[in-house]
């Protein structure tokens, strides 16, 4: 009658080992894909910034810009009167994910003075993103969505902007290609941020 007791008390115990076993054995099987899933999920995100595009990192070292610097138009496109021009901005565009290859990413106003100085700003409203036209009758960058307007200097003509348009460094390369280091600001706020 003691053994009877013995083992049933035993049972209890290695039904209890067995299912503790189970569940560790368990909880690995389940840890291993779910890390691996987070790890592959979050791997972009932590992932130190890459240059967004390669291609035009090479080509503007071979122009001899410094990184950041992107391919506009020639020199020549731009009238010598000072008038401006808008461009397009192109690159290869990627978030933490996804690539796309040879995006507009924005849009820039290109003038050169007789001087040959250039003269670069970002097309977005610093007051709220939408992007400014410049009118030759005028002479005056205006917003088509809240009536800002800008002196083609850049300085704000009335008080709905909180800042002039955003200048933008602009170099010309020795085959004559105009090169821009293409930014984008924060909109509403009287500081020049860059995002």
């Amino acid at each position: 009658m003691t053994q009877h007791t013995e083992s049933s008390s035993e049972e209890p115990r290695r039904s209890f080992v067995v299912r503790a076993a189970a569940a560790g054995a368990g909880a690995v099987a389940g840890l291993v894909p779910a890390c691996t899933g987070a790890v592959y999920f979050l791997d972009p995100l932590l992932r130190k910034k890459q240059a967004a595009d390669p291609k035009a990192a090479e080509a503007a070292s071979a122009a001899g810009m410094e990184e950041g610097y992107l391919p506009i138009t020639k020199i020549e496109s731009l009238a010598e009167d000072g008038t401006p021009r808008a461009f397009k901005v192109i690159a290869d565009l990627q978030d933490a994910w996804n690539k796309f290859p040879q995006t507009e990413i924005g849009s820039v106003y290109l003038s050169r003075s007789a001087t040959g100085e250039l003269r670069c700003f970002n097309a977005r409203c610093p007051h709220l993103g939408c992007t400014v036209q410049y009118k030759d009758s005028d002479q005056k960058y205006l917003c088509p969505c809240h009536d800002s307007a800008f002196e083609p200097d850049g300085a704000r003509i009335n008080e709905i902007p909180p800042r002039g348009l955003d200048s933008l460094d602009a170099k010309t390369a020795a085959d004559g290609t105009v090169w821009v280091k293409f930014q984008k600001f924060r909109a509403g706020t009287a500081e020049k941020k860059s995002i």
